[in-house]
């Protein structure tokens, strides 16, 4: 009997939490067709590498789908990419967080605008949040400042403010294990609030209100207006191989528990109470995965490959 032929994929992945969906994804997906894929490291150029051909699915951000395919929001181009498509969103309930030490007396944004410290600050994530309160990442620099990237660890986090490198920590709430934030919130590090005007100023240019309600974490007491960041949606182009598409939607239907198992991530660490290490899992996604071809969510519209896969199962 004649072998069908093994179709070609190439995944466009971070090293991190996309190697794990990709593993999980592709493992479905050889298990419904024959199939020759390779993983493409891409980094933060995954879109751009999609665009050109390079790769044949993507891990993007709802909210940047969205602004790309319809050229109308802070992250969209010069033209819409109408040529992105979307096979399915997997949930990753996310915000930015913004941690200051109580030790430089900031306790708003307004305050570094006003007072322009020399910050020492590890991360450099929603530089749009900055921009609304009249200064950058290159103002803190030339105030005499630093801007560092940081690995989002509670260890160095606390290696950081030993040696008074950790003025405060911006970025991804969602970021490797959440032991970074548990640490600052510990130690009496202030999260900001985005002012009611900015955060509609920065939802009239089409980016999302999320919440960080209070006792999110220690120091929290009441609830912070915070800036979206939610939902990894797998993309590619129109063009993408019809049956590829169609069995992509069918592998993360079929496959949505071992997906989930497969993107849990360890990693050991100092108790931080007791001389005793301490094992700590944690997920890129926050809950179950389902509704996962809600077009209300994915940014782009559905590839019809996989829009014929979800018709057949009767959700659209």
């Amino acid at each position: 009997m004649t072998q069908a032929p093994r179709k070609a994929i190439r995944f466009g992945s971070s090293w991190s939490t996309q190697l794990r969906l990709t593993q999980a994804i592709g493992r479905g997906l050889a298990a419904l067709v024959p199939i020759d894929a390779t993983v493409v490291i891409t980094g933060p150029g995954g879109l751009s590498q999609l665009a050109k051909g390079q790769i044949d699915v993507a891990f993007l951000k709802s909210v940047n789908n969205e602004h790309r395919y319809t050229g109308k929001g802070y992250f969209s181009g010069d033209k819409p990419d109408s040529w992105m498509r979307s096979i399915a969103w997997l949930p990753q309930e996310d915000r930015f967080l913004f941690a200051v030490a109580s030790s430089t007396g900031i306790t708003s944004f307004e305050d570094i605008a006003r007072m322009k410290p020399a910050l020492k600050i590890g991360g450099r994530a929603a530089p749009m949040v900055l921009n609304e309160y009249g200064f950058s990442y290159d103002d803190i620099v030339s105030w005499g400042g630093t801007v560092t990237s940081v690995e989002h660890t509670a260890a160095e986090a606390q290696s950081r403010h030993d040696r008074g490198e950790l003025d405060a920590l911006f970025g991804d709430g969602s970021a490797f294990d959440f032991s970074a934030w548990e640490w600052v919130a510990a130690h009496g590090y202030h999260f900001l609030d985005i002012s009611e005007p900015v955060m509609q100023s920065l939802e009239s240019k089409g980016l999302r209100r999320n919440l960080t309600p209070a006792g999110f974490l220690m120091g929290i007491d009441h609830t912070l207006n915070a800036l979206d960041d939610s939902h990894i949606v797998l993309t590619c182009n129109e063009d993408l191989d019809d049956d590829i598409a169609y069995n992509l939607a069918k592998a993360i239907d079929l496959n949505k528990r071992d997906i989930e198992l497969t993107s849990i991530q360890l990693a050991y660490g100092p108790d931080g109470k007791l001389p005793l290490t301490q094992l700590s899992h944690w997920s890129s996604l926050t809950s179950q995965i389902e509704r996962q071809w809600d077009e209300s969510i994915v940014g782009a519209p559905l590839h019809v490959g996989a829009k014929r896969y979800y018709q057949e199962i009767g959700v659209l």
